[in-house]
């Protein structure tokens, strides 16, 4: 009996061992919510939207500069912002900064964290809106809750592989009215690019397209650099941003799709540019997916091996 007591032990240790590795497993991982609560349709719309709880979309978050609202963003990790170049033509990083966590934007004592660098896609084009994509690092990292949470980034970009895609945004509502201060969103169709071009004009392969057949949802002005984020197919618990709001032909306008910048064509770009800031964004295929075993599978197998004879 001494005998097994001491094989127990150690065995024990390489189980003491993983605990924070666990205990760091346990943090929020990419494209995951807590919240599963649906909020019932109100009045007011993202443009044929609904108001929404931060909590359904916690990656979302809401760029200002000095103070005044300018576009949307996604959480990529708890440095690094995704939004869109056309949002900081003549901007300085030193002017702007996020609200995360929150879905009113009128609330008083906003939670916001300063930005210390803008990183503008060197190939942007602000004529065509091509590679219409950017990166904020923060100056100081984020902390995840159930209100705050990073979007996951995939390498998939056939559209067939997604579903239930989702925009999201406190830009203007209705057509010549003014932004929402509180996040809405709007579930809309991918497009296949061949069948958007027939619609939109001088489309790049960079750009993703996405609608409602109807005309009736859309994202509009104040909602640039916000996430369209979706579901694989075969996946219902993981969200991932494959759009970045980038422009369109009005808003809500029948025939014609919100135009997007399509992020998996800057998977390699981000990595890049993440890794030479100092702060490095470390992407997996399909977004963390890996074939190691997790840390309470390698505690069950210990725990298996304490029974054994």
């Amino acid at each position: 009996m001494k005998r097994w007591r001491d094989g127990r032990a150690e065995l024990l240790l390489p189980v003491a061992l993983l605990l924070p590795w666990v205990h760091s497993s346990l943090a929020i991982t990419c494209g995951r919510k807590i919240y599963t609560k649906s909020v019932m349709p109100g009045i007011s719309h993202i443009v044929g939207g609904v108001p929404t709880d931060i909590r359904e979309f916690p990656w979302q978050v809401a760029i200002l500069e000095k103070g005044k609202h300018l576009c949307g963003g996604s959480i990529l990790s708890d440095w690094w912002i995704l939004s869109a170049s056309h949002c900081f033509s003549d901007r300085n990083a030193s002017d702007l900064e996020i609200v995360h966590g929150e879905d009113n934007l009128n609330i008083m004592n906003l939670t916001k964290v300063k930005v210390d660098k803008l990183i503008i896609h060197p190939q942007y084009n602000p004529w065509l809106l091509d590679n219409d994509i950017a990166l904020l690092l923060l100056k100081y990292p984020l902390i995840f809750d159930v209100k705050k949470a990073p979007i996951c980034l995939s390498e998939v970009a056939n559209i067939r592989r997604w579903k239930n895609c989702w925009v999201t945004g406190w830009g203007i509502t209705v057509p010549m009215h003014t932004k929402s201060p509180v996040l809405r969103k709007a579930d809309l169709t991918l497009i296949k690019w061949k069948k958007c071009s027939h619609y939109v004009l001088l489309l790049t392969k960079n750009m993703l397209c996405a609608w409602n057949t109807e005309g009736l949802k859309d994202a509009c002005q104040g909602d640039s650099g916000g996430p369209l984020v979706c579901q694989k197919k075969e996946n219902k618990t993981v969200w991932y941003q494959l759009g970045i709001v980038s422009w369109g032909m009005g808003c809500g306008r029948q025939n014609k799709p919100g135009v997007y910048t399509k992020v998996p064509n800057y998977l390699s770009w981000i990595v890049s540019e993440t890794a030479l800031a100092g702060k490095p964004y470390r992407h997996e295929p399909d977004s963390g997916h890996s074939f190691l075993l997790s840390p309470w599978t390698i505690l069950l197998l210990h725990f298996v091996m304490l029974l054994l004879p």
